[in-house]
């Protein structure tokens, strides 16, 4: 009976969710989470999974992963904002694409990418489901950021990186990655 009622009650935050809403709630967000700034560390948000962003959002605030600035940030948001938020980054395009990439790097990338079988989890696109998130267009350089701390074990990942040997590997598959729309 319990789990019914949980159920029945996220079920009633997701439906009562409002990407407009967000919008208005996001601008915070957008001081950082955006194509044009420099911070390698921050990704960009939009056409993320809302439930990937949730989750995320849940563990900034419930002090999972941290990191100054979210942790700040997501302090007074309520479940209610976190869904709200994340349901307008979700609905949005992906912004264009400011950085120039390398053709040898891109199909180095993609070799070592199916070889990973990335695309079980991330969807074939890559631009993810559910509590997994988009790889697809994302900064090059958050990318680095990330497979750097997947190999070196400063990140869990599901799956062993094994295939990331060195430096070039990571920057190639963040290279692929990136030049996905």
């Amino acid at each position: 009976m319990r789990m019914a009622v949980l159920a029945v009650a996220c079920f009633a935050l997701h439906t009562l969710a409002d990407a407009k809403s967000g919008e208005e709630k996001a601008q915070l967000c957008l001081l950082c989470h955006k194509e044009a700034t420099n911070k390698r560390f921050v990704p960009l948000l939009e056409g993320q999974p809302a439930d990937y962003l949730v989750a995320s959002l849940m563990a900034f605030k419930t002090r999972q992963r941290t990191s100054p600035d979210m942790d700040t940030n997501v302090a007074s948001l309520s479940r209610a904002d976190m869904r709200d938020i994340s349901n307008y980054f979700a609905s949005k395009s992906l912004p264009p694409r400011s950085q120039t990439l390398e053709p040898g790097k891109i199909a180095a990338g993609e070799k070592l990418v199916g070889e990973m079988k990335c695309a079980s989890c991330h969807t074939p696109s890559f631009h993810g489901a559910g509590a997994t998130p988009r790889l697809a267009g994302q900064k090059h350089a958050y990318l680095v950021w990330q497979l750097d701390a997947f190999r070196d074990g400063r990140r869990s990942h599901p799956l062993a990186m094994t295939n990331l040997k060195d430096a070039a590997d990571v920057d190639n598959v963040a290279s692929y990655l990136s030049s996905l729309r």
